[in-house]
């Protein structure tokens, strides 16, 4: 059973929020069993909790956990595949995970047979203005990337700082 603990924070506008973090992200799938094996053993993730499900809907749920980061993988009733992405329809994008070394992980993706959407390249000062942020971000050095798609075609993003 989980619990829940309300913590209040201060924003950096000084104001207090109940927020603590993004517990979880819900992705629909149309086949539970290979998106679990897909982030499993593609990305590494574990899968932390499986519910049957009573809402009308939704068949069954499956958490996959890496480090403090949730998905929240539902089985539907009649499921539809992503349509192509249009950059102009508003909505979730991509999903990105940070690695340590992304060549390794890119050689990984590749001999399991996942598709690639964008192969390896460099986000750099030629792609990317910074406006504002506290990040710190080298972009002379660049941003090493590349965009795999899980089994429903979501683009799964692989980044290197």
């Amino acid at each position: 059973m989980r619990t829940f603990a309300v913590q209040y924070l201060v924003d950096p506008n000084g104001g207090v929020t109940m927020i603590k973090k993004v517990d979880h992200i819900a992705i629909t799938v149309t086949n539970l069993k290979r998106s679990v094996e897909f982030y499993t053993k593609a990305l590494g993730m574990k899968e932390v909790m499986r519910w049957k499900s009573k809402i009308p809907g939704i068949k069954e749920i499956a958490f996959v956990r890496i480090g403090t980061d949730m998905l929240e993988l539902l089985s539907v009733e009649n499921p539809k595949k992503s349509k192509e992405e249009d950059m102009a329809q508003a909505g979730v994008k991509h999903l990105c995970f940070e690695v340590n070394d992304i060549e390794k992980e890119i050689e990984k993706m590749k001999k399991m047979k996942i598709p690639v959407i964008q192969d390896f390249h460099i986000l750099n000062e030629e792609h990317l203005t910074t406006v504002s942020g506290t990040l710190k971000v080298d972009l002379k050095k660049g941003l090493k990337r590349a965009v795999f798609a899980d089994p429903d075609g979501i683009p799964i993003e692989l980044l290197q700082w």
